[in-house]
């Protein structure tokens, strides 16, 4: 009997020396020549599941779009309009981005209570380069020029006569996922009520 048990000692002395030599590691890359063949650093990883490929598709899908998120807040004027068309459809509904603008406009360069928009005339909707809008605020007194291009809007007062007047340059972009529009003031100073809209 004491000879099976040494027989039984050796081959585990065998075994877990096999064992230690299986568990180490060769440099990425580098291929060993073994008995049992050639094996590499890829063919050594198990195999992926297709649940395993699924959740990489995800993660690759989020990943994706973070990226374009990022590319839109922080690619200069790569959420314009004019750039990657984020803002196309802002830009398409007159009306909308207008009153955005105008309402900005109102709210931080314009002392008191002007009343909430209730009509807004469109000149230009077709030119593709530009249009211009009249925003009618409810107190009758407020009217709000709004000139609206694919890189830049300016907002300024609509006074009867030719007196200077407080105009603002707006820069805006619509980020993903939502492409909601943000309108950010580039800058603002008095100056003669010019034609600012584009040539018909």
């Amino acid at each position: 009997m004491p000879d099976d048990q040494d027989d039984q000692q050796t081959a585990d002395d065998e075994s877990a020396a096999e064992a230690t030599e299986s568990d180490q590691q060769t440099p990425e890359g580098d291929t060993t020549d073994d008995s049992a063949g050639q094996t590499t650093d890829d063919q050594s990883q198990p195999e992926a599941t297709s649940e395993d490929r699924g959740a990489d598709q995800d993660t690759t899908g989020d990943q994706s779009q973070s990226d374009q998120a990022t590319d839109a807040q922080t690619g200069g004027d790569a959420g314009t309009a004019g750039a990657d068309g984020n803002c196309g459809g802002w830009f398409a509904d007159a009306e909308s981005i207008t009153k955005r603008a105008a309402e900005l406009y109102v709210r931080n360069e314009l002392p008191g209570d002007r009343g909430v928009v209730e009509k807004i005339d469109v000149h230009g909707r077709d030119n593709p380069e530009g249009y211009t809008c009249t925003v009618h605020f409810s107190d009758k007194t407020t009217n709000i020029e709004v000139v609206v291009f694919r890189k830049e809007i300016i907002v300024r007062e609509a006074l009867p006569d030719i007196s200077d007047r407080l105009t603002c340059w707006y820069d805006y972009k619509c980020p993903l996922p939502n492409r909601d529009l943000v309108l950010t003031k580039r800058e603002c100073k008095m100056m003669a009520p010019i034609i600012l809209g584009p040539l018909s």
